[in-house]
C-alpha cells in the first residue's frame, strides 16, 4: 500500500504530465482562439493555463517559501509556446523542489502566510488544495475547448 506521500507525489505526476498535453492542445489553436477573452475565471485559454502555473508559484513561492515576493503573470500577454514551455518546466522544478523539502514526514507541519490575510495551513492542506485548483481550472479548459468543438485531452488518473 502506498504512503499518503507518495500518493500525493503520484497525483503531481499526473498533473505535470496531463498539463503538458494542455498546452500542447491550446496551442494547436488558431491565436484568435487561443488568446479570445472567454468570459471565464480568467479571460483566455492562455491566461487560465498561466494561472495554474501562478497558483503553484505563489503557494509555493510566497506561502510555503515564507513571504518571498515573486511576479505574476500578466493577464492577456500572448505567450509564445516556447515561453509557455519554459515557464511549464520552471514550475515542474518548483514543484519536485517543494515536494523534496516537505517530505514524508513534513505533511503535518503549519506553513504561515503573513500577507494581507494572514492564516496558517498544513503542508498536506496546501499540497492537496492544488491539485484541487489544477483540476477544477482543467475543467474550466474542457469546457471551453468543447464549446469550440475541441476534444481536450481529458485523461484519466490511471491513463498517464
Amino acid at each position: 500500500m502506498k504512503s499518503e506521500f507518495e500518493t500525493i507525489r503520484e497525483l503531481y505526476r499526473y498533473n505535470s504530465d496531463v498539463r503538458k498535453r494542455y498546452l500542447r492542445a491550446i496551442w494547436k489553436l488558431p491565436a484568435r482562439q487561443r488568446y479570445k477573452n472567454r468570459g471565464a475565471s480568467f479571460p483566455s485559454l492562455v491566461d487560465i493555463y498561466m494561472h495554474v502555473l501562478d497558483a503553484y508559484r505563489w503557494w509555493f513561492i510566497s506561502v510555503y517559501g515564507n513571504g518571498k515576493a515573486f511576479e505574476e503573470y500578466p493577464l492577456g500577454r500572448r505567450y509564445s509556446k516556447s515561453e509557455a514551455e519554459r515557464e511549464t518546466a520552471a514550475v515542474n522544478r518548483l514543484i519536485q523542489n517543494v515536494l523534496r523539502k516537505v517530505g514524508p514526514r513534513g505533511l503535518g507541519r503549519m506553513v504561515h502566510w503573513r500577507g494581507r490575510r494572514p492564516f496558517r495551513i498544513s503542508s498536506r492542506k496546501m499540497l492537496l488544495h492544488l491539485v484541487e485548483e489544477e483540476l477544477q481550472h482543467r475543467g474550466e479548459m474542457n469546457a471551453l475547448l468543447w464549446q469550440m468543438d475541441v476534444d481536450p485531452p481529458v485523461t484519466g488518473f490511471d491513463e498517464v
